[in-house]
Formats: C-alpha cells, sequence, structure tokens
C-alpha cells in the first residue's frame, strides 16, 4: 500500500480531528486544550512526549536502527475572528477561530504520526513531531529552540507546510530561496486636544491628524523605498473617539510591515517616524511610537528544497509541484531555518465547486478537506525518504 493510500485510510480519522480543533480554537500560548489532545493521541501511538513552555509539544519516535534526526511542524493557534461560515463545526469560542488553518496543520501531523508509528521497523533515525505555539505572535518558534525543540537529538533537517487558500486542492507549492516576507509589529498613539464638535478650532483634532499620518505612511512605500525592494506598510486597527459629537483627544493605531531586505527592514521605523513626527508637529498633537522586531524573512534551503520536491511528486505527481514569487507574508518557521537546513511548502486546499475560495483570516475561510490526506502523506514520504533512502 502506498503512502497516500495509507492517508486516505485514515481519511476520516484525520478530519474528525480538524473540526474538533476548528470548534474550539485558542489563541497564542493558550493552546491547552490542543496540546492535551496532541499528548494524548501521541502517547495512544506510543511516541515519547516532551513538553516546552506551557503549550509546545514534541513527539519523538525513534527508528528500530541509528540515523538522521528529521522534524516535522505544525503551529496550533488560532485567530481573533469572528467566524461566519455556517459550518456545522464553526467556532464555538466567541471572537475566535481557525482563519489560517492551523487546525488543519496539527490534525495532518497527527495523522502522519499515526502512519510512522506504525512504520518504525522501516525507519533508520528518528522523527521529532514539533507541535508550536503561537505562529501568529511570532514567539512560538523562539520558545520551542529555546525549550531544546531542535536537541537531544539534534535535528539534521526540517520540514513544515501551510495550507494555501489561492492554490487548488492536489497542488503545492515548493520554492527555494526567499519566500516569504519579515514581519514587524508597531503601535502608534497620536494624542491631540478633545472639544466640543461644534468648535473644532478649540481642540486639536487627532482625527484628521491621523488620517493625514495613514495617508504619509502609504507614500513611503510609493516614494520613499526603493521600489525594486518591495515592502508593506499595514495599518490593521485605527481606535479613537468617544461620541459623535465630539472631537476625539486620542488614536490609536497598530500595524505590521514587510520586507525582504535587512535595509528596507532598519529604515522602515525610521521613516515612520520621521513622517509621523512632521504631521503631529503640523496638527499641535503628540505621538509614542513602538516597533517591535518579529518575523524574520523566511529563507528554503536550496537542497531541502530539491529533495522535498523529490519526494513530494510521489504524492502530488510532479506537474502538481509549483514553483512562486516571493511573498509578503511572514512565518516564524524562519526562526527554525536560521539553525537547521530545511524549508516550509505550501499545500493547496481551494475548490470553486466547494466555495473553498476565501482566503487565510477571513471569517469566511473555508478549506477543501481532501487535502488532509495529501498533506499527512507528503508530511509521511518527506520523512521516510529522508530516513531510509539517504541512510
Amino acid at each position: 500500500m502506498g503512502i497516500l493510500d495509507k492517508a486516505n485510510e485514515i481519511k476520516e480519522w484525520i478530519v474528525e480531528l480538524r473540526r474538533d480543533f476548528h470548534m474550539y480554537p485558542e489563541p497564542s500560548f493558550e493552546e491547552i486544550r490542543t496540546s492535551g489532545i496532541v499528548e494524548q493521541k501521541l502517547k495512544e501511538m506510543d511516541i515519547e512526549v516532551k513538553h516546552i513552555g506551557k503549550t509546545g509539544i514534541v513527539g519523538i519516535l525513534r527508528g528500530d536502527k541509528p540515523g538522521k534526526v528529521i522534524g516535522l511542524r505544525a503551529d496550533m493557534d488560532a485567530l481573533s475572528v469572528y467566524e461566519e461560515t455556517g459550518l456545522p463545526f464553526a467556532s464555538k469560542k466567541e471572537g475566535f477561530m481557525h482563519a489560517c488553518g492551523h487546525d488543519s496543520h496539527i490534525s495532518m501531523l497527527l495523522g502522519a504520526a499515526k502512519i510512522l508509528s506504525n512504520m518504525r521497523d522501516k525507519i533508520s533515525g528518528t522523527v521529532k513531531f514539533i507541535f508550536q505555539p503561537a505562529e501568529e505572535a511570532a514567539g512560538g518558534a523562539k520558545v520551542m529552540i529555546a525549550g531544546g525543540a531542535l536537541e537531544n537529538p539534534k535535528l539534521d533537517m526540517i520540514y513544515g507546510m501551510h495550507i494555501a487558500s489561492a492554490v487548488e486542492v492536489g497542488k503545492v507549492i515548493a520554492q527555494e530561496g526567499q519566500f516569504m516576507a519579515s514581519g514587524d509589529e508597531w503601535k502608534l498613539i497620536i494624542s491631540g486636544k478633545s472639544c466640543h464638535g461644534s468648535s473644532p478650532w478649540e481642540g486639536h483634532d487627532v482625527m484628521v491628524c491621523t488620517a493625514a499620518v495613514i495617508n504619509g505612511l502609504q507614500a513611503i512605500v510609493s516614494r520613499v523605498n526603493d521600489a525594486r525592494n518591495p515592502i508593506v506598510i499595514n495599518i490593521g486597527t485605527a481606535n479613537g473617539g468617544e461620541r459623535f459629537n465630539v472631537v476625539p483627544g486620542k488614536m490609536t493605531l497598530t500595524g505590521m510591515n514587510r520586507t525582504f531586505t535587512e535595509y528596507s527592514r532598519k529604515m522602515m521605523p525610521e521613516w515612520m517616524k520621521k513622517v509621523i513626527k512632521s504631521i503631529c508637529e503640523s496638527y499641535d498633537c503628540t505621538y509614542e511610537f513602538e516597533y517591535k522586531l518579529g518575523f524574520e524573512v523566511t529563507i528554503n534551503d536550496d537542497k531541502v528544497t530539491e529533495f522535498v520536491k523529490n519526494s513530494v511528486k510521489k504524492i502530488v505527481g510532479e506537474d502538481n509541484i509549483l514553483g512562486a514569487e516571493k511573498g509578503m507574508g511572514s512565518e516564524d518557521f524562519s526562526e527554525y531555518l536560521k539553525l537547521v537546513p530545511g524549508m516550509i511548502m505550501m499545500l493547496g486546499t481551494r475548490n470553486e465547486e466547494k466555495n473553498c475560495v476565501f482566503p487565510q483570516h477571513s471569517n469566511h475561510y473555508l478549506i477543501d478537506e481532501d487535502s488532509l490526506p495529501i498533506g499527512t502523506a507528503c508530511y509521511v514520504q518527506v520523512a521516510i525518504d529522508y530516513l531510509v533512502e539517504e541512510n
């Protein structure tokens, strides 16, 4: 029986797990129920379990013979999104949703663990199943690394996967080199002077000032940055004001910046401060600006990517392995790639006939669950090829 056949044989089990995780999403570093189920399932497979931090889990499967060590990673956290899918297994936790597909990642990796746990006699080496918290917070990978996820035994290679809403089910993206952008978070508080809405000249209108700042920040992208090095300055939230007939005195903006070059990453907060300072001064407002470095640029190892392509084509076929331009999304899988040769692959989940067309982070986000055994089989095939054929 082939690997994909083995995955399809347990498809119902994988789907059931995924739907359960979907109903009970948990935010970054709060994946207590989720990690508890992961631990239970791994122990049922007679896989050694190691706890890292509050919710991180590493499963260690040792083959019958010594050899290399491969890490397979899945992230577990959900987003603060109100689900509007209408699914019978929609989120039961108001305000939270697995809108990025991490519920699928957990389930596929558990499926891989289930298959590989029954193939110990074919494994020369060790598989480490890394169930990581807080990818969305850009801190989970660092916690796992600090807790020893890559050591004892030390990884020789790491492989990750992320489902992709823009890629058709049955297809994958495997691309070497720079693959995903850095992602750095910022917060801006602009303070003015509130007054009655009928006499704005008696105050310092922070709303109008904020509008000018928003426009000014986007001018950095188009007129300050070198257009040959793409950047994104995204404003994700803008909150302020107390009442319809009051000139507000405070506004808070938050956002995240993306880039691929160290120069742009270094300069963006400086460019932003220059714009913010000049505009706030012209509107007699003050400001507080915080900037936090988060995700590194994700760079897939060339040799590992080629190895994964040769392995995964056994599951999806060579014609269904796609290349891609580097994308402006971010992933803290980049933290592992600084220390271990590896790569992260994109797994297609799009199916227009099933209305699985909404982008990740949408509150209408749906996946074609036919992708789950494919992802499971890819995890297994890569591990088997690395630990059997390589050795």
